[in-house]
């Protein structure tokens, strides 16, 4: 079984990397669901697919660098409610994810900014997938 570390992982924006990133997430693709209505002496219930389904959300976060120009254009795409397609979660150089063929990212969240008085400021930002599911490119280590 292979087994991938969050080492190498990065965030790019189109194909410059977002500065300081160190972790992200996805929080995967939902199928909503209902309860069928039981049937004579069913002991066990049953569900169906209903709808259409819900490609999730993404969040990443890392060090706040506030001359970076990529957390400075995702806080912009924020701001204005633009529609991302270029925004690719690298698990290593050899996999990442990014949105899938004919969706978007909607980014709701940006400049969530943490600044300790020790270390380094943390900022965090987050986005919407619409239209399509996240896709995974690659299998590399």
């Amino acid at each position: 079984m292979s087994k991938i570390s969050g080492k190498g992982g990065k965030v790019y924006y189109g194909s410059v990397i977002v500065a300081d990133q160190v972790e992200w997430s996805m929080s995967g693709f939902t199928m909503p669901t209902v309860k069928k209505d039981a049937a004579f002496q069913q002991t066990i219930e049953e569900y169906e697919a209903v709808g259409c389904g819900e490609p999730g959300t993404i969040s990443f976060s890392g060090n706040w660098d506030p001359s970076d120009a990529k957390q400075v254009a995702l806080h912009t795409a924020c701001a204005a409610g633009t529609h991302v397609t270029n925004l690719y979660l690298y698990a290593n150089t050899g996999t990442f994810w990014h949105v899938g063929v004919g969706g978007f990212i909607l980014v709701t969240k940006s400049q969530a900014i943490t600044l300790p008085r020790s270390g380094f400021g943390k900022i965090t930002f987050e986005g919407q997938v619409s239209d399509a599911a996240m896709a995974q490119a690659g299998t590399g280590s």
